[in-house]
């Protein structure tokens, strides 16, 4: 049986659970609609750091924040549309802006909560179109669900590429396994890569990933026996590993789109007026 409910810690929270086994979801809706926790009979499974969740004035260091309307970052933090340039931070605003909860449910097979973002005076300079974003996240037997649909309210076509930043908890990453589905990749951050593993030996690594092979990647957290597996639809192209020295994550990232991409054109989702663009990531949790 699966089960819902509020509490306050520092923002309103909504947990979903299944309630026999110490597995549960906490959802923050007015910090980007953000997943800040997701636990599987009792194993961390997200990395959140809290003090970064108190505080509205910060990007939150853990969870699954939402990446929208772009995924990567920019050069120079700039884009043109129509010969006009804009300004989007790395990884869009979506995680900064308020959602609004539609939808909370819960019966003997799932839980789910669905939540929505939408444009304000704020966006459209940055970004200049309307737009609601509703994300839906399930909880059940086969895992967690993150559900995206972006419906265009505009008249003008909108560009878009979505993706997902999760930090995965790893309790020793000397014995942590990493299957990603691709020989090809770029060192974002030199040394990232060395003899086709990622580095989780340096102060900071970094690597994007494409021509996927197919659209599953791994980790095995061998000191907890935990293995975590990510799912995406196709329209996720590229994977982005991260990692900090000292820090107990790894950050697997699928994202429509690579670096600069709305400048590059590649992975953009060009959206018709009044149209809806849906995609799914799944996450996986399993004791070994």
């Amino acid at each position: 049986m699966y089960i819902h409910y509020t509490k306050q810690n520092h923002f309103e929270t909504y947990v979903l659970a299944e309630q026999n086994s110490d597995t549960y979801i906490e959802v923050v809706p007015q910090r980007g609609a953000i997943i800040s926790k997701y636990v599987h009979q009792g194993q961390d499974v997200f990395y959140l750091d809290e003090e970064t969740l108190a505080d509205a004035s910060k990007n939150i260091r853990g969870g699954n924040p939402v990446l929208f309307p772009i995924s990567s970052y920019l050069e120079n933090e700039t884009y043109t549309y129509e010969g006009q340039a804009y300004q989007l931070k790395q990884h869009g605003f979506a995680r900064n802006l308020p959602g609004r909860v539609i939808n909370v449910q819960a019966d003997e097979h799932s839980a789910s909560i669905a939540i929505e973002i939408v444009h304000n005076e704020e966006t459209l300079i940055r970004y200049p179109f309307q737009f609601r974003l509703v994300m839906t996240y399930t909880l059940s037997e086969q895992g967690l669900s993150v559900h995206a649909a972006i419906t265009n309210l505009d008249s003008k076509t909108m560009p878009f590429y979505q993706g997902y930043h999760p930090y995965f908890y790893v309790a020793d990453k000397e014995k942590l396994l990493l299957n990603v589905p691709s020989q090809n990749y770029r060192d974002m951050i030199a040394g990232s890569v060395v003899q086709g593993s990622f580095n989780l030996q340096q102060p900071e690594s970094n690597a994007i990933y494409e021509q996927l092979q197919a659209n599953r990647c791994e980790m095995i957290d061998q000191t907890r026996r935990l293995k975590v597996a990510l799912e995406f639809d196709e329209v996720y192209q590229y994977v982005v590993l991260w990692a900090l020295e000292g820090k107990p994550f790894i950050c697997i990232e699928p994202w429509m789109a690579p670096v600069n991409g709305m400048n590059v054109g590649k992975g953009i989702q060009q959206l018709a007026a009044g149209e809806t663009h849906s995609s799914t990531v799944r996450i996986e949790a399993a004791a070994l």
